[in-house]
């Protein structure tokens, strides 16, 4: 049976028994999905969120954590804190998707004005390229780590450059077949996942170590907690609703929001616990991962488990890679680029691949550009969310006009005063209180701290991204109100391109 543009990409997900050609690419773009277009259940929302988080690069992230200073149990449980809560985030953002039938960034017009959305629009774009960038620029160095222990004489540089491409071209086939293939090939790949990372797990348990390293403070706590939500949830809410928007409006709101916080939140958990152990007992793996995170993973492993292991870490970044490109295309679409979805995808994986390849082939190192990278972006989108968040909560007994959403004329208006002064007030106080240690980047941040605490405790805690989340939250709450029952009817195809 034919399906509805658009409508297959719901079609995979549990509940649904639609029958329809197995790899048809999606033809909708930004356009509402109407209720007969509906189907799934909050259930399939597990295998999109768990695949590009069952990650072995994980492990090196819970390194940076232990980096911070805490003794491995207050890591470990400020990292679940981080992730948890995170994702949370990401769970309440999805029921936009459910509720306005639209993309993240579609319905978050209705809290920026029609124009005015461009602005936490392009902070949104650039932050999913350059996720796909760390994950292209990741799978290199992991190549080269493979290459060089199977072969020290041997030129890796071929080899990092055929793995970066395939990456990138792998993430963006998928990405431009649309939503319907995505869920299926993340299904997949979650289960050989699951295996590998177990397999990965077991030959380096033996590493780990339970010692009581480092010591507590507040100000490493909170910094870990920003760290990590910065790292997963906060870097993922601004494309919750675009796995969300084809499952019908009756489905429990629950559901999404339990499901996605449990598929984005329960491997990272386990995987970063892991990491910061690992850290403690070896420490020279935790100091070779600032350069090569990726390599320092593999020093270990015995010659059998290398290819198998670059083989999971590429398929790794490619899964998460799919997500951001799908994601990212949609959003460059938002932004009144008027195209086709899939020449959006190709857009984007063309910054990738010169982004990706300046990182991975020219720059030094890695850590610092890629700390700076998500505190700089981190904040602002941070604001966004308090904002996006408050929003949604509004309109909860109002849902969304589905013609205003659609047109600079309708209700929303073309920019929303408060919502863009909001989220400008609040980034700039957030990006005056944090530091990295860039040194480029580092200079122009923690403006508000004095010269004591920018080098101690109150620094490293990533203060801003709260602030800017909270401060943001606060005062949307405060200076607007949502009234009128904001339903309007189904725009024509000519107003969801608009």
């Amino acid at each position: 049976m034919k399906v509805k543009p658009g409508g297959a990409s719901s079609a995979v997900q549990e509940g649904d028994r639609t029958e329809h050609p197995a790899w048809e690419v999606e033809s909708r773009g930004l356009e509402w999905v109407a209720d007969d277009e509906r189907r799934g259940s909050p259930r399939g929302l597990f295998w999109p969120w768990a695949a590009p988080n069952i990650n072995v690069i994980i492990v090196t992230f819970g390194m940076y954590v232990a980096a911070l200073g805490l003794g491995w149990l207050s890591a470990t449980v400020a990292a679940a804190i981080g992730v948890v809560l995170s994702f949370l985030l990401v769970g309440l953002a999805s029921l936009a998707g459910q509720q306005g039938g639209a993309p993240t960034m579609v319905t978050s017009r209705a809290a920026f004005g029609y124009h005015g959305n461009k602005v936490p629009a392009v902070l949104s774009y650039l932050a999913l390229v350059g996720w796909e960038t760390v994950g292209a620029v990741l799978s290199a160095l992991a190549a080269k780590t493979v290459a060089l222990r199977l072969n020290p004489d041997v030129n890796p540089t071929p080899i990092m450059v055929v793995t970066f491409v395939t990456v990138i071209v792998g993430s963006t086939v998928v990405g431009a077949y649309g939503l319907h293939v995505i869920l299926r090939v993340q299904k997949w790949l979650t289960l050989v996942f699951t295996a590998l990372t177990g397999v990965y797990l077991v030959l380096t348990l033996p590493r780990i170590s339970f010692s009581a390293i480092g010591h507590f403070s507040w100000g490493a706590f909170a910094g870990s907690v920003a760290f990590t939500a910065t790292l997963f949830g906060l870097g993922w809410v601004n494309c919750a609703a675009d796995y969300s928007r084809y499952l019908p409006r009756a489905a429990s709101r629950r559901g999404v929001v339990g499901w996605t916080a449990f598929g984005g939140s329960a491997p990272p958990v386990v995987l970063l616990m892991f990491g910061i152990l690992l850290a403690a007992g070896d420490p020279a793996v935790a100091d070779a991962a600032v350069t090569n995170p990726v390599g320092a993973l593999a020093a270990h492993l015995p010659t059998w488990f290398l290819v198998p292991y670059v083989t999971f870490a590429v398929l790794s970044f490619v899964s998460a890679s799919i997500m951001d490109l799908y994601s990212s295309g949609l959003v460059l679409l938002t932004m009144g680029i008027r195209l086709p979805r899939r020449a959006a995808v190709l857009i984007d994986a063309g910054l990738v691949t010169v982004a990706g390849g300046y990182v991975a082939f020219v720059a030094p190192g890695f850590f610092a550009p890629f700390q700076a990278f998500l505190t700089v972006i981190g904040v602002p989108m941070a604001a966004w969310t308090g904002i996006f968040l408050v929003d949604l909560w509004q309109r909860r007994g109002h849902g969304y006009d589905r013609v205003a959403l659609y047109s600079s004329a309708g209700a929303y208006g073309r920019i929303n005063v408060v919502g863009v002064g909001t989220m400008v007030v609040a980034t700039a106080l957030g990006l005056g209180l944090v530091v990295s240690e860039d040194p480029h980047i580092g200079p122009l941040l923690g403006y508000l701290f004095t010269p004591a605490a920018r080098h101690g405790s109150l620094g490293a805690s990533n203060l801003g991204v709260f602030v800017a989340l909270g401060l943001a939250a606060l005062i949307y709450a405060i200076a607007h109100r949502v009234t009128g029952p904001g339903r309007g009817r189904i725009p024509t195809r000519n107003q969801d391109r608009q």
